[in-house]
């Protein structure tokens, strides 16, 4: 695979998966680009695909106008790193708060994505959860 067609592989990850829209779900568009061995990895835990899939699905229900918006890709042979923004109004319990989609969060965001067989396998990403919750509360 060539440098668009990995970009173009985390755009749709971006643009049809995170961010909410009309006519797919994220279980659609995941099962599709995520390889069945896929781990998303942060600081904290390893996530299964099975796990990032309902965990995307919830927020999807959560802030029904998530939106993770790409700022920069850079493509390094399998690697694709994005930093994009993520933003949104929660409705519901967020974070230990009881939110109405009153108030919204923007927050930035760092993923190195590892592309394999055409599909993403693995992610390693950085959201700045601490300011959303700066601002929603």
């Amino acid at each position: 695979m060539d440098r668009s067609a990995h970009a173009s592989i985390v755009a749709e990850f971006y643009g049809r998966a995170l961010t909410v829209n009309p006519g797919t779900t994220p279980t659609a568009v995941l099962e599709r680009l995520l390889a069945d061995d896929f781990v998303s990895v942060n600081g904290q835990e390893t996530k299964p695909k099975a796990t990032l899939i309902r965990q995307v699905e919830g927020f999807w229900k959560l802030i029904p106008d998530l939106t993770w918006a790409i700022q920069d890709v850079l493509v390094d042979g399998d690697k694709v790193v994005v930093r994009s923004v993520a933003s949104g109004s929660p409705k519901g319990l967020f974070m230990g708060m009881s939110l109405n989609g009153s108030r919204a969060f923007r927050i930035d965001t760092i993923d190195i994505h590892e592309v394999r067989e055409g599909r993403l396998a693995r992610a390693y990403h950085l959201e700045d959860w601490m300011t959303a919750i700066r601002q929603l509360g």
